[in-house]
């Protein structure tokens, strides 16, 4: 095949999306001499089957971009233009300020900071060694998703739950603080057949919109929602005696939490009217195999953790845990992948930090003195937005940031060294909710001098004198040895996706469960709603099918209706207040304010604004709190609250 200027062959090669997704697509490149021409889907793929969502079509025009970062960058002070630097000058400055640090006031001065921009085997976990090599401190994964998958561990004993193979199976589908037809929209795809759609949400959502019932709730009052459904369905029966008996332990004290509950509170609290409740307490009994699918938005709250136990108590006693194309999803992190990140090269335990925290502990102290980030903008995602952007811009913080644009954190850095796409990187790439595994191979060589995380940290180690085999492995060695003894074969990966479980079975089947009692652990959940907050509306900041975290923040053609920053209100909000369409407005509480164009919208409730995240420079994270969520420290992103002033824009 030849491209249509017949300049050379076209050549087509299998690679996988990297974004932090459940669907991990399989994709096909196209490549004309050392250019990436178009991607697209891969239809053999069996989740992708042939189709990509909208925020991740025209790749090519992401990975060609002009803004690409193509040389390091580097300045003595934050107050200096950047200059362009060698290779070796900017991976000298880093190792000397590194070892500057070290002997001064030690290694755990030293944080590097990532998430899952690309969630890539390698890109995410060969830098560890260097880390642990270094005794540097670290983070967690606070900024997601650890408050649900805390609460599904205490429950089930591991985070899995119904594959997508048994979809087919599902007659009741229920969206639980999801979008799937905005965030998981292969899963969407697949829910044709499904009877009914129930979508659980404070705002009325593209899935809320298409389902056959909305359910919505005030923000934050699920688990008190859950206590209503609970005793509806022990009232009537409902729930499965036998499976209760044989497979949990601690009912008594769950079934007298839930007797003592009154539908009419729950109806006040909630604000779902009692017959709501009823109808959906039936469906779901009515509508067997039934799947309870939770988005991590409901556990982004200060009582996240315990909505979502109540969610997955709620799978349990309809005893539907083990039942293919039921039960409870949250999400399939059962990675079974060697550790390859050489945890015995440590020799000090590492100093934590929250990664929602990261304003506070920049601002706080000097304790921190050096910064690496990669795989993450958190200038722009984390909370508390000017703390953080405070703490960066501190004089005595070294700040290196390794991505593919000059990005909010980047314009703040002393260092900035150019990333690789996936396109120019080879890695292994597993998703976390179906079980199909690929090798994401190289299509084209890096553009300018762009470096993948590999590269950049075999380099460091060079650099810092760091001599062990580990850091000379290849990228391909890395993935054999990731790989090794469970039974994935590295080179069947690279021809295309390969299924890790057995298709005819379902996580939980056997009703092994693997915690302390060896059964499914009910406790009697929290239903205690947070004190009230001085600000008025409740803010919160769901994703979007047209924005995939900040990464296109920097390409507004891909932003669409999103290029101005605008929230809901409810038209009877909007009429108290004096409020019109495309009115610009102020929204603030003490940590910050941002401008936004208001839209007057029955989508949201009374009381509640809406607005997607996120966005590059001033966005909604100025105002969003850095508190932690009752389970793993998460991120408490939707309990926040906000007024509103007008701006002379406005006025």
């Amino acid at each position: 095949m030849t491209d249509p200027g017949g300049a050379s062959e076209i050549r087509q090669i299998k690679t996988v999306c990297p974004r932090d997704c459940p669907d991990v697509c399989g994709m096909i490149a196209s490549v004309s001499g050392s250019k990436v021409v178009q991607v697209k889907a891969d239809p053999e793929h069996p989740i992708t089957r042939g189709f990509l969502c909208i925020k991740c079509r025209n790749y090519e025009n992401w990975i060609n971009h002009p803004s690409r970062l193509l040389h390091p960058l580097v300045r003595d002070r934050k107050s200096d233009d950047f200059r362009q630097a060698t290779w070796d000058e900017a991976l000298s400055l880093i190792a000397d300020r590194f070892r500057e640090i070290s002997d001064s006031v030690g290694p755990q001065a030293i944080l590097p900071y990532s998430y899952l921009a690309n969630m890539g085997v390698v890109a995410n976990q060969f830098p560890d060694r260097l880390w642990n090599k270094l005794n540097t401190s670290r983070v967690g994964l606070e900024i997601c998703a650890v408050a649900g998958a805390e609460a599904m561990v205490r429950i089930l004993g591991r985070v899995r739950g119904t594959e997508p193979q048994h979809l087919e199976k599902t007659r009741l589908y229920v969206a639980w603080g999801k979008n799937p037809k905005e965030s998981n929209v292969h899963l969407w795809s697949m829910l044709s057949d499904v009877e009914t759609t129930v979508v659980v949400d404070p705002f009325k959502s593209r899935s809320a919109a298409a389902a056959d019932l909305h359910i919505q709730p005030k923000p934050g009052t699920d688990a008190i929602l859950v206590s209503g459904l609970l005793k509806v369905m022990i009232e009537k029966g409902w729930v499965d005696r036998a499976f209760i008996d044989d497979f949990t332990v601690n009912y008594a004290e769950l079934e007298a939490q839930v007797r003592a509950v009154s539908l009419a509170e729950v109806e006040r609290v909630t604000g779902v009217p009692r017959s709501q409740i009823e109808e959906f307490a039936e469906l779901y009994h009515t509508h067997q195999p039934g799947l309870l699918h939770i988005g991590v938005g409901l556990q982004r709250n200060l009582n996240g953790g315990a909505m979502v136990a109540a969610v997955c108590m709620l799978g349990a006693l309809s005893g539907q845990i083990g039942t293919k194309g039921g039960g409870v999803l949250y999400a399939n992190y059962d990675w079974q992948l060697n550790d390859i990140s050489y945890a015995d090269l440590r020799t000090q335990v590492p100093r934590m930090y929250n990664m929602v925290k990261l304003g506070r502990d920049l601002t706080c102290s000097d304790e921190i003195r050096a910064l690496y980030v990669y795989n993450q903008n958190p200038a722009a995602t984390c909370p508390n937005q000017n703390r953080v952007r405070q703490g960066l811009m501190r004089d005595d913080l070294f700040v290196v940031v390794h991505d593919l644009f000059l990005t909010d954190t980047a314009q703040l850095a002393n260092v900035v060294l150019p990333a690789t796409s996936f396109a120019e990187t080879f890695d292994l790439q597993l998703s976390y909710w179906h079980d199909y595994v690929q090798v994401s191979n190289q299509v084209i060589d890096p553009i300018g001098e762009a470096r993948s995380n590999h590269w950049v940290i075999q380099q460091l180690a060079e650099k810092l004198g760091f001599t062990e085999p580990c850091f000379q492995q290849t990228g391909e060695e890395v993935i054999r040895e990731a790989l090794a003894g469970t039974g994935l074969d590295y080179d069947e990966l690279r021809k295309g996706p390969v299924l890790w479980n057995d298709i005819d079975r379902t996580s939980f089947d056997d009703r092994k469960f693997p915690t302390a009692s060896g059964k499914i652990e009910l406790f009697a959940f929290d239903t205690t709603l947070p004190d009230a907050d001085e600000h008025e509306f409740r803010f919160i900041t769901p994703k979007t099918y047209l924005m995939q975290a900040s990464q296109y923040g920097n390409m507004p053609e891909k932003l669409g209706e999103l290029k101005q920053p605008w929230f809901f209100i409810h038209p009877d909000d909007a009429g108290r207040l004096d409020i019109e369409e495309n009115m610009e407005l102020e929204l603030w509480n003490r940590r910050g304010a941002v401008k936004m164009r208001a839209r007057v919208s029955e989508l949201t409730q009374p009381g509640l604004l809406v607005s997607y995240m996120v966005r590059w420079g001033a966005n909604a994270n100025a105002t969003t709190p850095d508190a932690e969520a009752d389970m793993g420290g998460n991120s408490t992103f939707h309990s926040n609250y906000v007024s509103i002033r007008r701006t002379p824009a406005g006025l």
